[in-house]
């Protein structure tokens, strides 16, 4: 048999085989029953997952700044170096005389990793870019959240990103912001050994509420009080959770393995949470014809 008979017999076969798997395997890739959310080496809601998504925070930091002044940090006026960095650059060079070689060289890495992200164009960033550097803060929330989703920080920024049309660049419906604040909420009740998923469980509860309160802007409203006092019940649940696992670590000394400024996080996150279960359950009582001296009768 010739080489060229070989080749066009082969040739059919593949052609044949990828016809049978196109017809065959389409029933599998759209059964939804199938779809499964990627998560290699089973990193997503791990203990390791939970410290990738702290990393996160210095990369996201530095686009969403990108994003907010206009593509870039700070930045000198026609090339002329402002007073403050030749006062910085001098302090530095005086220092630099009495450090180790070893000291320089770190202190170089530093200043060349600084210099990665400063923005040398004078002129403004076009639209173009700020989309760019949205959808860039946006797709490296979204990695952060999967991640850990009890991280307060991430979460809310990603919820913010949804239901802020000027930051976000997918437009989302209150729905899918609600059903992300679902998941969160599911998530976190599930953790009982730290109190601070407990927080975050609060501000996505805190968050459905927020999006039932314009709900009521709408000619014609989809929720009543009586779901707004549901989630009202689960953010006191949520916020009674987090009392009672903040008290355990009280007698386990676990807060003592906390730095002081994530321990301050959390008090500050706690206290805003409070302030707005009050504010919300006001809101409620307005919603419902009364004012809160009347409930309290």
């Amino acid at each position: 048999m010739s080489r060229t008979v070989t080749n066009a017999i082969s040739a059919g076969l593949i052609g044949t085989g990828v016809l049978a798997w196109a017809f065959a395997g389409r029933p599998l890739v759209t059964n939804p029953d199938l779809e499964t959310p990627l998560n290699p080496l089973g990193i997503n809601g791990s203990p390791y997952g939970e410290v990738f998504a702290m990393a996160m925070q210095g990369p996201i930091d530095t686009y969403f700044h990108g994003v907010m002044n206009g593509g870039g940090t700070h930045q000198h006026k026609d090339g002329v170096e402002c007073d403050a960095c030749k006062k910085a650059e001098s302090e530095h060079k005086a220092a630099g005389a009495d450090l180790s070689w070893e000291t320089r060289f770190q202190n170089l890495l530093t200043s060349l990793d600084k210099v990665s992200e400063v923005r040398t164009n004078p002129k403004s960033a076009s639209e173009a870019h700020r989309r760019y550097l949205r959808r860039q803060v946006e797709d490296k929330l979204r990695f952060a959240y999967q991640l850990d989703p009890s991280h307060y920080a991430n979460y809310n920024s990603l919820h913010f990103f949804l239901t802020e049309p000027e930051l976000g660049t997918r437009p989302e419906l209150s729905p899918s912001a609600a059903k992300l604040a679902e998941d969160t909420i599911q998530y976190c009740l599930k953790q009982e050994n730290d109190p601070r998923p407990a927080l975050t469980a609060a501000a996505a509860t805190s968050n459905i509420l927020e999006l039932m309160f314009n709900d009521q802007q709408n000619p014609k409203p989809k929720f009543k009080t009586t779901q707004m006092r549901q989630y009202l019940n689960l953010l006191d649940h949520c916020i009674g959770r987090y009392a009672a696992i903040a008290k355990e670590w009280d007698r386990t000394k676990n807060w003592e393995l906390l730095s002081p400024q994530r321990i301050t996080e959390c008090d500050e996150r706690f206290n805003f949470i409070c302030k707005f279960r009050d504010s919300a359950e006001a809101t409620i009582l307005r919603l419902e014809g009364r004012t809160p001296t009347q409930a309290s009768n």
